[in-house]
């Protein structure tokens, strides 16, 4: 039997989410470890777990990960039960609240948290790598922050770490599922939000997508999946 572990936030949680679809276009057994709010560091930590659980599994298992939000910063409450390793919770570095508040002043906060995202994208592709695991990554919520926003010598660093990430196997590294369902519409909702929810979601999500549920239709997740299933026959990566 093969398998195929999808891994990511709410972008992969849904009935007809991609990486699902992915794995019936692999007639794969498949694993979902993706979960609603998750950020980079769960998505990291809960796949290291399953595998180190299933080392049986793994030459005939691929991967897909779905990289969540950069500026969403997992902290572990406790024990995790069934699969997961942990029970995990978050602050937004995006959002007003008491950790963010508490933060230095001397914090690069877009440096520190694209950095980050880079280490794990990094840590993610070379432990599948050496595993010698056939793996796909893209972006499920936009990660990308323009280089203008980071100095002169933080900007030359962040672009090296960058020069690390293995481009042939990430779907389009400057874009993301989220970008694309919103370009075409394709929301689970698109009713517009109501003026509470934007006042609660300020700066990022009310303004950003202003509707009621931003998450991918079926039709989103569909399209999405062809384009990274078309990326993935390229090179054979799956």
């Amino acid at each position: 039997m093969r398998y195929h572990v999808g891994v990511g936030c709410s972008f992969g949680e849904a009935e007809h989410n991609a990486h699902g679809l992915l794995a019936k276009k692999l007639d794969a057994d498949f694993i979902n470890l993706s979960r609603r709010g998750r950020g980079n560091f769960s998505i990291y930590t809960e796949l290291l777990y399953w595998i180190a659980l299933n080392k049986e599994k793994l030459k005939r298992t691929t991967f897909s990960i779905g990289w969540s939000g950069i500026f969403r910063n997992d902290f572990i409450q406790g024990p995790g039960f069934d699969q997961w390793a942990f029970r995990w919770d978050k602050w937004r570095g995006d959002r007003d609240c008491d950790v963010h508040r508490s933060l230095s002043d001397r914090i690069d906060l877009y440096t520190d948290q694209t950095v980050r995202f880079m280490t794990h994208v990094i840590s993610t592709q070379d432990l599948l790598n050496n595993l010698g695991c056939r793996f796909v990554m893209y972006n499920g919520i936009d990660t990308h922050i323009p280089r203008s926003a980071f100095g002169t010598k933080s900007g030359l660093t962040v672009k090296l770490l960058e020069q690390k990430i293995d481009k042939n196997r990430f779907y389009k590294f400057d874009y993301s599922h989220s970008k694309f369902v919103a370009d075409n519409r394709y929301f689970l909702d698109p009713t517009p939000q109501s003026i509470i929810t934007k006042i609660t979601n300020y700066p990022t999500g009310g303004t950003q997508y202003p509707v009621k549920d931003a998450h991918p239709s079926p039709e989103g997740d569909k399209r999405w999946a062809d384009l990274l299933w078309e990326f993935c026959k390229k090179d054979q990566l799956l």
